[in-house]
């Protein structure tokens, strides 16, 4: 993961708080999962657990959040005052559990920051539960942008270069579907969803001010300050100013 991501660790969550979309794509995919209290579930890249905790909420399996960043960690660690997740510092390439022991492997905006995707996708094949192509197989889920997410998204017109740093980090669907094919994965569904909402200017100012996607560490210098400064002097106008995020999802389901 970006180098940003220890920095930024502390206010993770308040910049990107969970929303009720969110919510609903993770009870979703568990009841189409069909996880029960005897399985594991792994989400690979959990960060401070702001998906991960809620997803714990939802099942009596076993879960286990899994990233590259102690500090990620330690937030999360000490949110989950209950001790319902194992919390383990890891990689994409190498999970910490034996073969065949997990029924769901989970990935939220990950794999923009995989520089092997088939790889990390092999690797959640080797964890998954076997299940002969049948209902029973372990499943991985994916939740990620679309290209047409990364051309319309809707700092672009303040930072130019996010979508020149974004287009080879989001593919097309069908790129994924057939390195998570050559990954050994079967079955694969792809479901792409538009979610529409307003953000307020001060909202806005802060999220970038605090650098909340990985993208805005990774700008020229200069284009981030001047960028900053131009939503810096709209919400010195007029607080009632409200820019149109319009967010498509690529929802990704592959069985072992």
């Amino acid at each position: 993961m970006s180098p940003s991501f220890a920095r930024i660790a502390p206010t993770y969550d308040a910049l990107r708080p969970l929303s009720a979309e969110d919510r609903a794509r993770l009870d979703a995919m568990l009841r189409e999962a069909a996880i029960d209290a005897g399985d594991l579930v792994i989400e690979v890249g959990c960060g401070t657990g702001r998906l991960t905790l809620p997803l714990a909420g939802l099942t009596r399996a076993r879960v286990m959040g899994v990233d590259t960043e102690a500090r990620m960690l330690d937030v999360a660690r000490a949110k989950d005052v209950a001790g319902r997740v194992e919390w383990v510092r890891g990689s994409a390439y190498r999970l910490p559990v034996a073969d065949g022991t997990a029924g769901l492997v989970v990935m939220v905006m990950v794999v923009h920051l995989l520089r092997q995707r088939t790889r990390a996708f092999g690797e959640a094949r080797r964890v998954l539960r076997p299940g002969g192509g049948g209902e029973g197989a372990g499943q991985l889920c994916i939740w990620t942008f679309t290209p047409r997410h990364v051309e319309e998204f809707y700092l672009n017109a303040f930072f130019p270069s996010i979508a020149v740093i974004d287009r080879p980090r989001f593919p097309a669907v069908g790129v994924l579907g057939d390195e998570l094919r050559r990954a050994g994965l079967a079955r694969i569904r792809i479901d792409v969803r538009e979610e529409l909402r307003g953000m307020e200017i001060a909202e806005v100012v802060d999220r970038v001010r605090g650098r909340y996607i990985s993208t805005l560490a990774m700008l020229p210098p200069l284009e981030y300050r001047l960028g900053l400064q131009r939503l810096e002097e709209m919400l010195a106008q007029d607080r009632t100013i409200t820019l149109a995020q319009r967010s498509e999802w690529a929802i990704i389901t592959a069985h072992k």
